[in-house]
């Protein structure tokens, strides 16, 4: 049962314990329970209540949730079908109240909307659409006052409905709001150098495997470098550790600001950081680190004056994968290392 579970609702392309992998199985979830729902609905309106109008709706909402659930199984587009989902329950729960008037305590139906939104949608965006809809619910839910069940909806029962989905909604919009705030701590921690406030290693590898398939996907060019701080252990040994953690710090804050916004950069390990440099042919790579080293080389460190960094730098081939492409890096920056440091070396396979 469960093997089944994380078949339909759970997407093996999306890195687990995340909150965009909550949001891919809350949106497979509540189109799930909106096909049964409707499903079971339509039956019942059609056959036993013979509200046609209703059954009708029930149709447009079963057939719309399993088309969202197979658009985002193959998609994984998880924005679009989020609004899609929302926006069919908002139309179903609007066009209901019209056409139901409260027949059957039908406007208790409504207090689900908030718990769908919000979940899908977060607790911003969510909370708009959940008082969209109460506009429209209280609008028609006045209008009614002495006229719907037979006059007894009146004034007394209105701010009753009104009071309590006020309080549901505030109560799931505070949860979410929790729920959003310790994920993104979380992710941050599990994503997240300590030292350097870079991507660490874990993340490098993620983002690294990605842009792997995305060029095989796409035949796009792709280049990696690795690169670390000549004699880094002389400055420990000298200054200190203190010292050496700052100098890890600022080098950091220098390469973000020197890289392109659609370049990934990360702590490897140790005084070793990783460069991810997507779209770019070997040659705008070299000029790149180039121009990277260049920086570092001009900028004059706390304590301990200018430092160097010696590059290894990689294309990405067909014949590749992520081992042989890191193989590659650390091979060319020891070369680096041999050639005199303080240099860009470019692996050339033999």
């Amino acid at each position: 049962m469960s093997h089944l579970f994380h078949r339909i609702f759970v997407s093996n392309r999306i890195s687990p314990n995340t909150y965009a992998s909550r949001q891919y199985s809350l949106v497979m979830i509540f189109a799930a329970l909106g096909a049964s729902t409707f499903g079971f609905f339509f039956f019942y309106n059609a056959l036993f209540l013979h509200y046609y109008t209703i059954a009708l709706i029930d149709t447009i909402g079963f057939s719309i949730s399993i088309a969202s659930m197979i658009f985002l199984r193959r998609t994984h587009r998880i924005k679009l079908s989020t609004f899609i989902v929302t926006s069919y329950f908002f139309i179903f729960f609007v066009a209901f109240t019209y056409f139901n008037k409260n027949e059957s305590f039908g406007l208790i139906w409504n207090i689900f909307f908030c718990i769908i939104a919000i979940n899908l949608n977060g607790h911003k965006k969510g909370l708009l659409y959940t008082l969209a809809l109460y506009g429209c619910v209280f609008w028609m839910a006045h209008k009614g006052i002495g006229v719907w069940q037979q006059g007894l909806w009146d004034k007394v029962a209105f701010f009753r409905y009104v009071f309590s989905l006020g309080l549901l909604t505030f109560v799931v919009y505070v949860m979410e709001l929790a729920l959003y705030t310790s994920y993104t701590k979380l992710q941050k921690l599990a994503e997240e150098d300590e030292l350097t406030q870079t991507y660490n290693r874990r993340k490098l590898k993620e983002i690294l495997q990605r842009e792997i398939e995305r060029s095989n996907r796409y035949e796009t060019s792709l280049c990696v470098a690795l690169f670390d701080i000549d004699n880094f252990k002389n400055i420990n040994d000298t200054y200190g550790h203190n010292v050496g953690d700052e100098v890890l710090r600022y080098l950091a804050k220098i390469v973000k600001n020197a890289i392109r916004v659609n370049d990934t950069f990360g702590r490897w390990g140790g005084e070793e950081f990783l460069l991810i440099l997507p779209n770019v042919s070997l040659e705008e790579a070299k000029i790149a680190c180039e121009k990277i080293r260049f920086i570092i080389t001009q900028t004059e460190f706390e304590t301990i004056g200018s430092i160097t960094c010696s590059f290894g730098l990689c294309a990405y081939s067909a014949t590749s994968n992520f081992d042989t492409l890191i193989s590659q890096c650390d091979h060319a920056m020891y070369k680096a290392k041999s050639a005199g440091k303080n240099c860009v070396n470019v692996f050339v396979s033999k």
